[in-house]
């Protein structure tokens, strides 16, 4: 190959290459997706539960502190964690809610797996089909359990999963 034509390749390349990192830079910069932290005012949304009933998390904060939970099917550490957070529920919530955001699985497979448990869930399963509020909260890793209190601010985050300890800890930041 000569010289010359080597040296337009590698130009081309070059170009090629620092074109492709300006567009990928430009989306992600352009995308306006950031994590909702403590402190921050929660996303409201409203979304429907596994039985059928419409749930809205602005409705919810005039009066009660909430705990959402973003779980998934396949994630062990969800299964762990969510028989410790219905006793927890059971003991008592009217100052709190629970709520378990599954991210975007069909309600035979939520059923199935709900159906695995050692016991039946009292708190509301609500369904995130299009991961519209998963996206809204940017969730990573699965289960991320987020506390709003009734001013709708969040007040804490944490990713993976709960012990009965943190979700007792959960309740106390959501109702102050």
């Amino acid at each position: 190959m000569k010289k010359g034509t080597r040296k337009i390749i590698r130009t081309g390349t070059i170009i090629t290459i620092a074109a492709l990192l300006g567009i990928t830079l430009y989306l992600n910069l352009r995308d306006g997706s950031q994590t909702v932290n403590v402190g921050d005012e929660a996303v409201d949304f409203k979304l429907e539960t596994l039985d059928g009933e419409e749930i809205q998390l602005s409705e919810i904060t005039k009066d009660k502190g909430v705990i959402v939970n973003f779980w998934g099917t396949w994630c062990k550490p969800c299964r762990e964690e969510m028989p410790e957070m219905n006793q927890v529920y059971n003991e008592g919530h009217e100052d709190y809610e629970i709520i378990a955001v599954n991210v975007s699985e069909n309600k035979q497979q939520i059923e199935q797996f709900i159906s695995g448990l050692s016991e039946d869930l009292d708190y509301p399963i609500a369904l995130d089909p299009n991961r519209s509020v998963t996206k809204a909260y940017n969730i990573g890793p699965l289960p991320t359990t987020i506390a709003i209190n009734k001013d709708g601010v969040v007040v804490k985050k944490q990713e993976y999963q709960l012990t009965k300890e943190d979700i007792y800890t959960f309740i106390d930041e959501s109702l102050e």
